[in-house]
C-alpha cells in the first residue's frame, strides 16, 4: 500500500484506533514487508506486498482485489454478466431460425450445419456461465452490503455481523464512492472513488448496559 506506507508506519496505532491486534496484544506487523499492517490489510505472497482491505487474489485479472480496485472487480462481474445476457438472448431467435431451416425441403449445406453447431455451443456456454456467475455475483454483492471481505468471511463465525458494518448505504460508498450515479463509472474521480483511505475504519459497536440488553453507543 505505497500511498499509505509513510503515514501508517509513523502513526501511533492508538490514534488509528485499530480493531485487529495480535494475540499477544501487540499491533499487527507484516513479517515480509516489515511494516505496520492496518486493519483489514493482508500480505499477498503472489503480489509480494501488503494489500489494503484485501479481498482475495484473482488469477483472472492477475492482481489482488483490495480497497482501491474492489469497485472495478464488481463492475467487471457486472459487465461480463450483461455481455453473457446479450449472447443468451441474441442467440435464441437465431437458433429458432436455424432449426426451422432444417425442415426446409431445400435442405441445408455443410457450412450451415457447422455454424449451427457453433451457435448452439455458444448458447449452452452462455447458459452455463450465467448460472455460475449469478451465484458468484450474489456472493460478492452480499459481502459488500455486509462490509465483509472474502478473507473475513472465511474467518467469521456463523451469522456474525461485521464490526465494520456501518449500514448498507455507507458500506456501498466505501467501495463505489459517494455519488450513486457514478457507481457504474469504471474509473476513480473525486466523487466516485472509495470513501476512506483504507487504513482507518469506522466501526459499529455497542456498549453493554446489563447482561441481557445492549443498545447502540452514542
Amino acid at each position: 500500500y505505497v500511498q499509505q506506507d509513510q503515514r501508517a508506519a509513523q502513526s501511533d496505532p492508538a490514534l488509528l484506533n485499530p480493531q485487529e491486534w495480535k494475540r499477544s496484544g501487540d499491533r499487527r506487523q507484516c513479517k515480509w514487508c516489515a511494516k505496520y499492517k492496518p486493519d483489514r490489510c493482508h500480505h499477498c505472497r503472489i503480489c509480494r506486498t501488503c494489500i489494503l482491505k484485501m479481498d482475495h487474489h484473482c488469477p483472472w485479472i492477475n492482481n489482488c482485489v483490495g480497497f482501491y480496485n474492489r469497485k472495478f472487480f464488481i463492475q467487471l462481474l457486472g459487465y461480463v454478466y450483461v455481455s453473457l445476457g446479450i449472447v443468451f438472448f441474441g442467440t435464441i431467435p437465431e437458433l429458432v431460425r436455424r432449426c426451422s431451416a432444417f425442415s426446409s425441403p431445400d435442405g441445408v449445406g455443410m457450412w450451415f450445419i457447422i455454424s449451427t453447431v457453433i451457435v448452439f455451443m455458444m448458447f449452452c456456454l452462455s447458459v452455463l456461465l450465467l448460472c455460475t456467475l449469478t451465484q458468484f455475483i450474489k456472493f460478492h454483492v452480499k459481502l459488500v452490503l455486509d462490509n465483509y471481505t472474502t478473507i473475513e468471511n472465511l474467518e467469521r463465525e456463523e451469522d456474525a455481523k461485521s464490526k465494520f458494518d456501518i449500514g448498507r448505504r455507507r458500506n456501498l460508498e466505501q467501495v463505489f464512492g459517494e455519488n450513486r450515479w457514478l457507481w457504474g463509472l469504471p474509473l476513480h474521480t473525486q466523487a466516485s472513488r472509495p470513501v476512506g483511505d483504507g487504513v482507518r475504519w469506522r466501526v459499529h459497536y455497542t456498549r453493554v448496559v446489563d447482561e441481557d440488553e445492549e443498545v447502540p453507543a452514542d
